[in-house]
Parts: C-alpha cells; structure tokens; sequence
C-alpha cells in the first residue's frame, strides 16, 4: 500500500468546490482546509505508485487547482 500527502493550492473562490471534488474521489482518506502556502490537504491510500499517479493526475485536473505538490510514503 502506498500513501501521500498532497498540497494543493486552488484559485481564489474555488475552494469548496474543489474540496468537495477532492473528498468524493476514490482513494481519498480525508481532505481539508489549511493556511500558508497551499489551500487543501489531501490524504491519499493507493494500492501502488502508478495509482497514486493517475490519483494525484485526476486531482490535478479539477477546475480550480492551480498546483499541487505530492509527498509520498510507501
């Protein structure tokens, strides 16, 4: 089992929604808010690294995430 962390900072106004997004996909154990340099904290449980990718790939591609950065344990 792999696990990470992702930093996510979204376009203002944007949060919610994208948190909302965030915590229905499969795979997310939990997701919130945060202050400094990123918006949403994202903890993540896959099955191996490729998964995480295409997990960590699918958060990237939500309206309203402007970058993220990924922190993995495995």
């Amino acid at each position: 089992m792999t696990y990470s962390c992702v930093l996510i900072s979204v376009d203002d106004g944007k949060m919610t929604q994208v948190l909302e997004k965030i915590r229905k996909l499969d795979g997310v154990i939990d997701a919130f808010e945060c202050f400094g340099r990123f918006d949403i904290v994202a903890i993540l449980q896959a099955n191996d690294i490729s998964e995480l990718a295409l997990l960590t790939a699918e958060i990237n591609s939500i309206e309203g995430v402007e970058k993220t950065e990924t922190l993995v344990a495995s």
